[in-house]
């Protein structure tokens, strides 16, 4: 396969979106998830939150359930594209266990990757 076949197929199975690692991307993820939906717990992402407020879905007029301080550790369980294209990662965080969704803008990636739910 030429370099050029294998960028090509590499650039369809994983996509990078503001320093995250996004595995298998995809918008057709997007229908399944709604406010009050959680995801499975199948990557391996460390994030650090920026700023951000946990919400109970993927977008930003679900309801939030709670601030998160800037530097709050967010361990990844998987991420959606919604359907504005927006991708929103659900997670843990800190050490507890309180679960919920972030807009990707508001995280940075540590270590890990984040696979679509």
């Amino acid at each position: 396969m030429s370099f050029k076949k294998s960028l090509v197929a590499l650039a369809a199975t994983t996509a990078t979106l503001g320093g995250i690692i996004i595995g298998g991307a995809t918008s057709a993820s997007a229908a399944t998830y709604d406010c009050g939906s959680s995801g499975p717990n199948n990557s391996n992402g460390e994030l650090k939150v920026v700023v951000g407020h946990l919400r109970n879905g993927p977008f930003a007029s679900c309801p939030q359930t709670q601030s998160v301080a800037g530097g709050t550790a967010f361990h990844a369980w998987c991420g959606v594209y919604n359907t504005s294209g927006n991708f929103w990662v659900y997670g843990r965080v800190g050490s507890g266990q309180t679960k919920g969704w972030i807009f990707s803008e508001n995280l940075s990636l540590s270590s890990g990757s984040v696979n679509i739910c």
